[in-house]
């Protein structure tokens, strides 16, 4: 999906370019400190356009975000909605659910979810 690979173009370089799609590398382990914060995207749905002529489809993108602390997550979730909603020639990205913020107790890190339906 091409709108998918823009997506990642744009946020490609957060979380010194830990950004990753679908799955955090099994070597993040959770004790190195080098290999955090970091991004996980994923295509989690999207919405289908019919017409009489043609079909659409508008990925849907979670987004997952691990940090050290609150506010390293905070500051995060801010540049990843920054970065997404800057005006971009080639997609508009909608954000559909607020982000849901919790801990991650596996990786010991405090995690941010939310997604973006891709147009």
């Amino acid at each position: 999906m091409e709108e998918v690979a823009i997506f990642y173009s744009l946020i490609k370089d957060l979380c010194g370019g830990r950004v990753y799609p679908d799955i955090i590398p099994v070597q993040n382990k959770a004790t190195d400190p080098a290999m955090w914060p970091a991004i996980r995207y994923l295509v989690v749905s999207g919405r289908v356009e019919s017409t009489n002529c043609y079909q659409s489809f508008n990925p849907r993108v979670q987004i997952d975000i691990y940090a050290h602390t609150p506010q390293e997550r905070a500051q995060y979730v801010q540049q990843v909605m920054e970065t997404v909603q800057q005006e971009n020639e080639e997609i508009d990205c909608l954000l559909k659910t607020a982000p849901v913020y919790s801990y991650d107790i596996d990786r010991q890190k405090y995690q941010a979810t939310f997604d973006y339906i891709i147009i």
